[in-house]
């Protein structure tokens, strides 16, 4: 009989078809295409259940560290696929959404809502943006708040 750690631990994992399972039909299938999308452009991927969060998020392996840059986020009628570093994502068709200080995503509702050649330039640039060091990423951060205030005090257009 497993002990109470073992039982834990196993209650704690759950594979990504298990979890979607409890969404519906059309949610699961538009997790599964975003799904084989993520594993087909970052072939290494990393691809694990976050029960806590809800949603499959993936990692990048570089050298000996794993690294957190996107997620798969199921919806009763919807999914997210989101990205860790979104505000620092260059976004040129204009998909990501959000307005937190780091997270960005794009909402996915229907099959013809998944555009795989401008997904994949998201996906593969979230991972790029999340292998590179936390100074970068930081300067990166603020550099982009304070084009933000500019904008917000009239200081530049955006685009500038």
């Amino acid at each position: 009989m497993p002990n109470q750690s073992a039982r834990k631990a196993s209650k704690n994992q759950s594979t990504p078809e298990h979890f979607l399972s409890e969404f519906p039909q059309p949610i699961q299938h538009l997790s599964q295409q975003l799904r084989l999308l993520v594993k087909q452009t970052i072939p290494n991927v990393i691809e694990r259940v976050y029960l806590g969060w809800r949603l499959i998020g993936y990692r990048i392996i570089e050298k000996r560290r794993e690294v957190y840059f996107g997620f798969i986020f199921p919806k009763p009628e919807q999914v997210l696929l989101g990205f860790e570093y979104g505000i620092l994502l260059s976004n040129p068709h204009h998909l990501l959404e959000g307005d937190g200080k780091q997270v960005r995503y794009v909402i996915v509702g229907r099959p013809g809502d998944i555009r795989p050649a401008e997904f994949a330039e998201l996906i593969r640039e979230a991972a790029r943006i999340a292998l590179m060091p936390k100074e970068i990423k930081t300067r990166l951060l603020l550099e982009r708040d304070a084009i933000l205030d500019a904008q917000t005090r009239g200081l530049i257009r955006e685009g500038s």
